[in-house]
C-alpha cells in the first residue's frame, strides 16, 4: 500500500475528522503554548504541531529523563546507544538529529563542539521541569538555524504560594537508583525554584551477546548524573519582572566500543546554562518586550587506555569545549484585539574548542578551534479576523559573520468550527541549518572541514484535522506532513572533505486518539508513519522507524490509587549492519512497561513501575543492546 492509500485509508476511518496531537490526556490539555510562537499562546490559535508534555504527566508516567519522554512523542524517534547516559538522538518526522533546536528556557543546549551540532539528549533530568514542548516542522522564522525538523523547549517551573517541597527516591532491581528533590514558592515579590536530581546506575554492557564468545570479557558500564538547577524571579514593578535561570550537569559514564569491550573507556560532561531576562507588560498589556543574555558551556573529556580488549584505542586523551553566548530581544504588539505582532532581534556567538591525543607513540595531539557568530531579525503577524479562524505569516532574515545572509518564512492557519468541534490546521515553511563549527574547520585529512560549505535547506508542509466527540470524552486527529531536504553535509567519495550533495524527502503521517469517558479511566492512541529517502541514491535513511505505535492508558480504581500501562512498538526501519555496513533491517521490537502509585496520606506516595516487562532483546541504534527488564520501587514525600 503506498503511503498516499495509507493517509486515505486512515483519513477514512476517522472521518469527518483527523488532527494535530496534543498528548495531555484528555480534559488535562495545557493552558497556553509558549514555544510555537516564543510567547504564551492559546492552544486553539497555535498554527503548528505541537506537543506538550506537562509536568504532572511526567510524574504521573514516572518519566526521569527527557530522552523517555520524547520515546512516545508521535511524529519523534529517540535512538540511545544502551543503557542511561549513552548517546542519546532525536529524529523528528525523518530530519537528522542534529536538525533539532534544543532549549532549556530559552537556552540553545545544541553543542557547537560536536562534529555536526546535535544535542545529546542522554543527560537532561525531568525533576523541575514545568513542560516539555516539542513543535514539529520547519521553524526557522522563529528561530533561525537549526530549526529544520522542529524545536524541543524545556521550561523549568517557577515557584509560587507558600514555601512547597517534595523529595523522591527510588531503587531498580539492578540497583538503579534515582534521586530527587526541589523547594519552591513565593514571598512578596521574589520566587524561586530549586532543585536537585540524582542518577546512579551500573548499566548492563551496550555490547550485544553475539560480539561475545563463550566465556568472553563481559564489563559493567556504570553512569553517574548529578543536576543541581534554579529559576528565581524579581517582580521589580506590576509591569516589570525580572528573571534568572541557571543549570548544572555533571556526569560520568564507562563506555564501550562498537561490538567490543572496552573497560577502560571514560566520558566526562559537565554543562552550565544560565539566562537572566527582563520582561515588561506596557500600554495596558498591548507591548510585552523582552530582553534575555544567555551563556552555556560544555565541556566533554574522553579517557581510553589501553586494555587487553583494546589495546590501541583510537583516542586516549579527548577535551572538547563548546561555548555560546546569546542575546535576544523580542516584541509582542497587539495592534489591533483581532491583530498582533510578535518580532525581535537575536544574537548567536559560538565557540568549540578541540584536543585529542591518540594512541600512537610521539604523535602530536590534534588541536582545533573555531568561532561563528549569527544575528537574525523576525517578524510574524498573526490574526484573528473572525471566531475560530487564525492566520499567521512571518519572515526572517539571518546574516551570519561566515557564509552570509540567509532568508525564512512562513505561513499558517487554523479553524475551529464550534458547532461540530472540529479543527482544522495548515502551515508551509521554509528552514536552514548553519554548518557546524566542525564541519566548518575541523582538521582532519578524513572527512575533515571545509570553509566552502553553505547551509542546509529545507521546506514542508503539512495539513491536518482534529475531531472532538462526545463532549471531548473522545478526540482523534491526524496530521499529513511532508519536507524536502537540500544540500546536506555528507563526506563523498574520496573522504577527503566535506561537502553539501545530499537531497532527502520525508513525508508521513501523525495520527492520535483519546478516549476518557469516565473521569478514572483514559485510554491514549498514537501511530506515526514515516517514509524518508535519499533521493539522489534512492536509499531509505536510517535509524527512522517508518511505522511507531503507542498506547498507554491509567485507571484510578480508588482516589488514592493509580495504576498505568504503556505499550510500544517499533515495527519498519532500516539501520547499518554493525559488522559488514550494509543497510538492513533490524528486527521490529514491543515494549511494555507499567506503573502504580499509592497515596499513604496526601503528603507520603509509595510508588513502583516496571519497564520492558516482556524482557525484550533489542538494539535502537544496530550494534547497542538496550536495557533489559528492570523494575523500581519508591517513596516520595511532599511539604
Amino acid at each position: 500500500m503506498t503511503p498516499f492509500r495509507r493517509v486515505l485509508l486512515a483519513l477514512a476511518l476517522l472521518a469527518p475528522v483527523p488532527a494535530l496531537a496534543q498528548t495531555a490526556p484528555v480534559g488535562m490539555a495545557p493552558n497556553v503554548v509558549v514555544t510555537a510562537d516564543r510567547y504564551p499562546t492559546d492552544p486553539e490559535k497555535v498554527t503548528a504541531s505541537v506537543t506538550v508534555v506537562t509536568n504532572e504527566e511526567m510524574q504521573r508516567r514516572q518519566l526521569r529523563t527527557a530522552g523517555e519522554v520524547l520515546k512516545t512523542v508521535p511524529g519523534i524517534s529517540v535512538q540511545q546507544s544502551g543503557g542511561p547516559g549513552t548517546q542519546t538522538s532525536v529524529f523528528i518526522r525523518g530530519s537528522n538529529s542534529n536538525h533539532v533546536l534544543v532549549l532549556i528556557d530559552g537556552i540553545t543546549v545544541n553543542d557547537p563542539s560536536t562534529p555536526n551540532g546535535a544535542p545529546d539528549f542522554a543527560h537532561f533530568l525531568t525533576e523541575n521541569l514545568d513542560r516539555i514542548e516539542i513543535v514539529r516542522g520547519p521553524m526557522s522564522t522563529m528561530y533561525g538555524s537549526q530549526a529544520i525538523g522542529g524545536v524541543i523547549n524545556m521550561i523549568t517551573k517557577a515557584g509560587k504560594g507558600p514555601m512547597n517541597g517534595a523529595a523522591f527516591t527510588e531503587l531498580g532491581t539492578r540497583l538503579w537508583s534515582n534521586s530527587g528533590a526541589y523547594v519552591r514558592g513565593s514571598e512578596g515579590r521574589f520566587n524561586y525554584n530549586l532543585t536537585f536530581g540524582g542518577m546512579f546506575t551500573p548499566n548492563d554492557t551496550p555490547v550485544p551477546a553475539r560480539f561475545t564468545p563463550n566465556g568472553g570479557f563481559v564489563d559493567s558500564d556504570p553512569y553517574r548524573n548529578i543536576t543541581v538547577a534554579a529559576r528565581l524571579g524579581f517582580e521589580i514593578n506590576e509591569n516589570t519582572n525580572l528573571n534568572w535561570y541557571g543549570r548544572y550537569i555533571d556526569t560520568k559514564l564507562n563506555y564501550d566500543q562498537v561490538g567490543a569491550e572496552d573497560p577502560n573507556a571514560n566520558g566526562y560532561t559537565q554543562q552550565f546554562y544560565t539566562r537572566g531576562e527582563i520582561e515588561g507588560s506596557y500600554f495596558n498589556g498591548r507591548w510585552k518586550p523582552t530582553v534575555g543574555v544567555n551563556y552555556s558551556t560544555i565541556t566533554r573529556h574522553d579517557l581510553d587506555y589501553a586494555s587487553p580488549q583494546n589495546p590501541f584505542p583510537f583516542t586516549v586523551d579527548s577535551m572538547f569545549n563548546g561555548r555560546r553566548l546569546q542575546a535576544d530581544w523580542k516584541n509582542l504588539v497587539t495592534i489591533i484585539d483581532q491583530v498582533d505582532f510578535i518580532g525581535g532581534i537575536d544574537f548567536d556567538q559560538q565557540w568549540a574548542y578541540g584536543n585529542t591525543t591518540g594512541s600512537l607513540p610521539n604523535t602530536p595531539a590534534a588541536l582545533s578551534w573555531g568561532a561563528m557568530a549569527q544575528t537574525g531579525f523576525y517578524g510574524q503577524l498573526r490574526a484573528n479576523p473572525f471566531e475560530g479562524f487564525n492566520v499567521n505569516v512571518g519572515g526572517r532574515v539571518d546574516v551570519n559573520d561566515t557564509f552570509g545572509t540567509v532568508g525564512t518564512w512562513r505561513a499558517g492557519a487554523s479553524y475551529l468550527w464550534a458547532p461540530t468541534d472540529t479543527r482544522v490546521k495548515a502551515s508551509y515553511g521554509t528552514a536552514f541549518k548553519a554548518p557546524s563549527l566542525f564541519e566548518l574547520y575541523g582538521p582532519s585529512a578524513f572527512c575533515g572541514g571545509n570553509r566552502n560549505i553553505q547551509p542546509e535547506y529545507s521546506r514542508g508542509y503539512e495539513v491536518g484535522v482534529e475531531q472532538g466527540m462526545f463532549d471531548h470524552k473522545v478526540t482523534a486527529g491526524i496530521t499529513y506532513f511532508f519536507n524536502t531536504f537540500t544540500g546536506l553535509i555528507q563526506c563523498p567519495f574520496p573522504f577527503r572533505t566535506l561537502q553539501n550533495v545530499n537531497n532527502v524527502q520525508s513525508e508521513g503521517f501523525e495520527t492520535f486518539l483519546q478516549i476518557a469517558p469516565v473521569k478514572w479511566f483514559n485510554l491514549n492512541f498514537e501511530y506515526t508513519n514515516v517514509i524518508a529517502r535519499n533521493v539522489d541514491a534512492n536509499v531509505p535513511l536510517v535509524r527512522r522507524p517508518q511505522d511507531t505505535f503507542n498506547i498507554r492508558g491509567e485507571v484510578l480504581p480508588w482516589d488514592n490509587v493509580r495504576l498505568g500501562f504503556g505499550v510500544l512498538q517499533v515495527s519498519s526501519r532500516y539501520d547499518i549492519n554493525a559488522t559488514t555496513g550494509v543497510i538492513m533491517q533490524p528486527s521490529p521490537y514491543t515494549l511494555l512497561r507499567f506503573t502504580a502509585a499509592y497515596d499513604v496520606i496526601p503528603a507520603v506516595q509509595l510508588f513502583a513501575r516496571a519497564e520492558n516487562v516482556l524482557n525484550r532483546v533489542y538494539e535502537e541504534p544496530e550494534g547497542f543492546q538496550a536495557p533489559y527488564f528492570q523494575a523500581f520501587f519508591g517513596v516520595k514525600a511532599r511539604f
